[in-house]
């Protein structure tokens, strides 16, 4: 019988890491789930198992922020299954959006999205480059190609990990690891469920599943979608500085 795919997700008790979980379940993939919330998790686990019977997920209890509880779980997920193919790197915070400057609020962000994110290639990237094969796929956003108003903890923590993937990318291909970076717009999770705001192209979470997976199957570097807000995206990236802050300003009323 040919071995199964191992693919761990962080962050795959809710929303694209938990859509994500399903995806891969019905593509034959074993799924490592991690999170924080053991309930999401164990709430995934029977869904997994109602739609796609046992054996497909195991899950594990694991905040990114601490590098040691991250360490702990790769090796029982290598205990268990041997080996990780792709390490997908969802798990990270939001909201509230804010004029305001809150350090406290910044910390928290940061530490998540960039430091929780660090903590886990850094557990799994020596260990692909040993195996000379692997894949780490970093969910940023959209958001993180330029600033916007209200949102600049988040956003700086998209834009770094856009830097840092575009970065991993060159470092680890000599070793054949490879490295993607998914870049969504407006995904219905319970993150963006809070926004207060229009939501241009809001897409769903399964959706959002469906995309990741085919990028991360033909090993594309970046993974974006919707593509009606990718065009718009890339277009604002390139434009100059007095351009892009007038049109921002105009449309957001700031």
């Amino acid at each position: 019988m040919k071995e199964k795919k191992v693919i761990w997700i962080s962050g795959a008790s809710t929303g694209i890491g938990k859509a994500s979980a399903l995806k891969f379940i019905e593509n034959e993939w074993q799924v490592a789930a991690s999170a924080r919330n053991l309930d999401n998790l164990k709430v995934l686990k029977k869904e997994a198992e109602d739609k796609y019977g046992f054996g497909n997920i195991d899950i594990y209890i694991c905040d990114t922020r601490d590098k040691n509880e991250v360490e702990k779980t790769v090796v029982k997920i290598e205990k268990k299954f041997g080996h990780i193919d792709i390490a997908m790197l969802n798990a990270g915070t939001a909201s509230p959006y804010s004029d305001e400057f809150n350090l406290d609020y910044y910390n928290h962000v940061v530490t998540t999205n960039i430091l929780g994110n660090l903590n886990c290639i850094n557990s799994v990237h020596k260990r692909f480059k040993n195996r000379k094969k692997g894949h780490i796929a970093i969910v940023s956003s959209m958001t993180g190609y330029r600033g916007l108003p209200t949102a600049s903890a988040y956003t700086l923590t998209k834009a770094a990990l856009i830097n840092l993937s575009e970065s991993l990318f060159f470092d680890l291909k000599k070793f054949g690891v490879k490295v993607s970076v998914i870049n969504p717009g407006f995904i219905k999770t319970p993150l963006t469920d809070k926004n207060t705001f229009p939501m241009p192209f809001l897409k769903t979470k399964e959706y959002a599943a469906k995309k990741i997976y085919d990028g991360l199957m033909k090993n594309k570097f970046e993974i974006i979608f919707p593509l009606q807000w990718t065009i718009i995206m890339k277009i604002l990236r390139l434009l100059p500085y007095n351009l892009y802050f007038y049109l921002v300003s105009k449309y957001t009323g700031l």
